[in-house]
């Protein structure tokens, strides 16, 4: 995922610093997967992947059942900070893993080009231009990435009041249906599919003595109800 991702911003309370966070690949090590024995299990599965048919160029996507949210998916307890404090106030307690979510693709139907199906996402997204080239990246997270959870820390200043300030962790997950068709007449073919992948991550602070707007990210409201009960 070449491309720099534009980062959604939570909505933070109190003068605090919101740590931005990102999803991140690991690199190939660039070495060269040595041949099967002929024979082997792995030679024959080998065969079967050149047998998969590969779709055409060029076709159309069209997607549906799409959700674009953000996800709440780690969360630290409320800490009490002092509200007569006269130095920045550390943050420490731990973002705990509130789930785990792994970038995927799947499909039926002749096998889609990975990149290009990625890529036509963040076209529809608005992360990425039609006319861009899509050997620049996507910014989605590629099959078999995991969600990182923002760790959270910094500092925080007094407010003039004792508050209760809890950081979270969210994501902002995309989950969508698609087809894919291309040919003509009786060469049509057509291929469905199923994404699951995100665009940005991230932190933010919430105050349990500063109920949040409309405005707010579903994570934000989510981790306020799970740190603030009434």
């Amino acid at each position: 995922m070449k491309r720099t991702r534009a980062v959604t911003t939570a909505a933070v309370m109190m003068a605090a610093g919101l740590l931005i966070g990102g999803c991140t690949s690991t690199p190939h090590d660039g070495a060269a997967d040595e041949p099967a024995p002929a024979g082997s299990s792995k030679a024959a599965a080998d065969k079967t992947v050149v047998r998969e048919p590969r779709a055409c160029r060029g076709g159309t996507y069209t997607w549906f059942n799409l959700r674009d949210q953000s996800v709440l998916n780690g969360l630290a307890a409320p800490q009490r900070i002092p509200g007569k404090s006269h130095t920045m106030v550390k943050l420490t307690e731990p973002v705990r893993r509130l789930r785990t979510d792994q970038a995927s693709l799947d499909f039926q139907g002749p096998r889609p080009d990975q990149r290009e199906v990625l890529f036509a996402l963040s076209v529809r997204l608005g992360f990425a231009e039609k006319d861009e080239d899509p050997e620049t990246g996507s910014g989605l997270a590629e099959p078999g990435q995991y969600a990182e959870i923002d760790s959270g820390g910094g500092e925080v200043g007094a407010s003039g009041r004792t508050v209760r300030l809890a950081y979270f962790s969210f994501v902002r997950l995309v989950e969508t249906d698609f087809r894919y068709t291309c040919g003509s007449g009786g060469g049509r073919r057509a291929t469905t599919g199923h994404v699951v992948t995100w665009g940005s991550s991230g932190g933010g602070l919430i105050s349990c003595e500063e109920p949040l707007d409309r405005t707010a990210s579903a994570a934000a409201h989510e981790a306020f109800r799970l740190s603030c009960p009434a």
